[in-house]
């Protein structure tokens, strides 16, 4: 589905599911090309009739939009739909003693005049902004632990686990008028918006949908693709998802016709793969234990074989992403150590970098971009296992937190590093072609960065990532030092965090391209690619061990702070217990007395 809002071409595509629990779904979705409508709503009550609620709301919102469009400022209108369907489904509850206590969620969006967005929403489904590959909430949830957290009266370590996480704190139908919050954002090219109950974001990582909105080729693959990511994550509501595209460039269709290629090429090539696999040991590796050799290769080289295939046809990152995630979650649970994660992701990485060689013998511009396409699987595979790391240390320190009061003198989890480097592996020497390849993409990669907002800082990181390639990648590289640097003395936050990623993000997509642009032999380029992209990804992975090393010392203060306070209250308790005493000697004096 596609429409110009003042030439701003904006495509939009949905889906929904019961997800893996639930045998009703009661969510739906509005994509209303006319007025430029779109609408995710959530309804809930279970046996009271949560799927109508939703449905009857979806129809009053869409009803009171088309009314009004093109005569009231889209932010009157929009919000004054929702408060409209929200004293419909009130009504229709109060007249039917079989729909008593229903009510639903809604999050929607009025696109509007040159380029506007307006983004009105009750409840907890969201609405996200992917803009330069960064997803952004936009969005907050109105449950009452979100309340609690925005009062400074709940922790967001708390909330994450609160029983009553899910509690609404409005609502359509709970009222007859809604309280709506209304955002206005104005859209730029290349932007996405998403739209999305929260079957999405409570069974999906912030990170796994970044990555799969951001590889998806259109609105409908994104949605699709998304809800798929809900299902593999447990899938325990019902799921909804809806892309609005605002101007995607289009692939060239020669670039097209080169991915296609090059997928068929990869899959062409699937035996030889395992072979290669089982050539590097893949299955002699620790995490195939309880497979015997022939079940190792064929199911984890196997299926890693299968994940770049549908990866590369479709221009996505979910299915590297899915199989890097479960596999190092299914290690870790096992209480597995990460060096053995990171040793067969590196047979597998060899195994397929071999296989791509063999290609470039006879097509060497196919065998470039395959290469490139897998540098990228690798980079998302990094993701998805720091991701499990990350959520794996997030256990264990609310485990630890759980049990501040109990004196240990056993090493924890945090007495060690919890997202290990992964380093640049030892390589022979760069050629002088490739050398003077990487001479000339440095020049020309320093020419364009002055075009971007933090260019100081991207070409401070284009000279680290090019000094490291040409000097320091045949010696092994720690990129963590000059991170470090880079980032100076200032607290690990967000906000200061920020810039120093958008600053190494703009330096890797700059230098990057300035290499394929050169002149020189694909196999040249290739080379120096494979060489500045294993940089750049461990500059942006020694962030991630920076972040980690602060949640260590900020974890260290939170026990001793939370021990503290135990004493703290032990010592009220005594003296409450003490005072109590006092005030009944004093009663009984006074009866006395009397």
């Amino acid at each position: 589905m596609t429409r110009a809002v003042d030439r701003l071409d904006v495509s939009a595509g949905g889906a929904t599911h019961p997800g893996l629990v639930r045998s009703k779904n009661e969510d739906t979705f509005l994509v209303d090309e006319s007025t430029a409508l779109y609408a995710v709503l959530d309804g809930m009550g279970g046996h009271m009739a949560g799927d109508v609620a939703s449905a009857r709301a979806r129809d009053a919102i869409a009803a009171e939009v088309t009314k009004g469009h093109g005569r009231v400022p889209a932010r009157e209108l929009l919000e004054g739909a929702i408060r409209a369907a929200s004293a419909v489904v009130h009504a229709e509850a109060r007249a039917n003693r079989n729909l008593t206590g229903m009510g639903t969620t809604v999050v929607a969006c009025l696109l509007e005049g040159e380029r506007r967005a307006i983004i009105a929403h009750v409840g907890d489904s969201r609405a996200y902004l992917l803009r330069g590959a960064r997803l952004r909430l936009l969005t907050h949830d109105h449950t009452v632990v979100a309340e609690l957290v925005a009062r400074g009266a709940l922790s967001p370590a708390d909330a994450a686990v609160h029983p009553y996480k899910s509690v609404l704190s409005r609502n359509l139908g709970g009222k007859p008028d809604a309280r709506v919050d209304v955002i206005e954002l104005e859209l730029e090219p290349g932007d996405r918006l998403l739209l999305c109950s929260d079957g999405l974001s409570g069974f999906a990582s912030h990170e796994a949908m970044e990555q799969v909105l951001a590889g998806a080729e259109d609105a409908a693959r994104g949605a699709a693709d998304l809800i798929e990511l809900a299902l593999r994550g447990g899938g325990g509501d019902n799921v909804t998802a809806l892309v609005v595209d605002c101007a995607p460039e289009p692939a060239e269709e020669s670039t097209q016709e080169l991915r296609q290629t090059a997928a068929a090429a990869w899959w062409s090539r699937r035996d030889q793969f395992r072979s290669e696999a089982r050539a590097r040991r893949v299955q002699e590796s620790p995490i195939c234990a309880v497979l015997s050799p022939d079940e190792a290769v064929e199911i984890v080289a196997g299926n890693l074989c299968e994940a770049i295939f549908h990866d590369l046809e479709q221009s996505a990152g979910l299915h590297v992403w899915t199989f890097a995630e479960n596999l190092a979650s299914g290690w870790l649970d096992q209480g597995g150590a990460y060096a053995h994660l990171r040793d067969l992701l590196d047979r597998l990485r060899d195994a397929a970098l071999a296989v791509i060689a063999d290609i470039g013998r006879g097509e060497p511009r196919l065998a470039m971009a395959l290469e490139t396409d897998l540098l990228r699987a690798l980079v998302v595979a990094e993701m998805a296992v720091a991701g499990a790391i990350g959520e794996r240390m997030r256990r264990l320190e609310d485990a630890l937190a759980s049990h501040h009061t109990k004196e240990t003198t056993a090493p924890t989890f945090a007495d060690e590093k919890t997202v290990p480097f992964t380093g640049v592996h030892k390589v022979e020497p760069p050629s002088p072609m490739v050398v003077a390849c990487l001479e000339r993409s440095r020049a020309a990669c320093l020419e364009r960065l002055p075009t971007v907002d933090s260019a100081p800082q991207a070409r401070h990181c284009v000279d680290i990532a090019h000094r490291s390639a040409l000097e320091r990648a045949s010696s092994g590289f720690d990129p963590l030092p000059a991170v470090r640097d880079l980032f100076g003395t200032r607290l690990i936050t967000e906000a200061a965090l920020r810039p120093l990623i958008e600053s190494l993000d703009a330096a890797r997509s700059e230098h990057l391209q300035a290499v394929r642009a050169q002149p020189d032999e694909p196999a040249i380029k290739a080379a120096a690619l494979r060489r500045l992209a294993a940089v750049h990804q461990g500059m942006m992975t020694a962030i991630a061990l920076m972040v980690a090393e602060a949640a260590h010392a900020i974890g260290e203060e939170f026990r001793t702070a939370t021990v503290r306070t135990a004493r703290l209250r032990a010592e009220v308790g005594r003296h409450e217990a003490r005072l109590s005493q006092l005030e009944r000697e004093l009663t009984a004096a006074e009866e006395e007395a009397r």
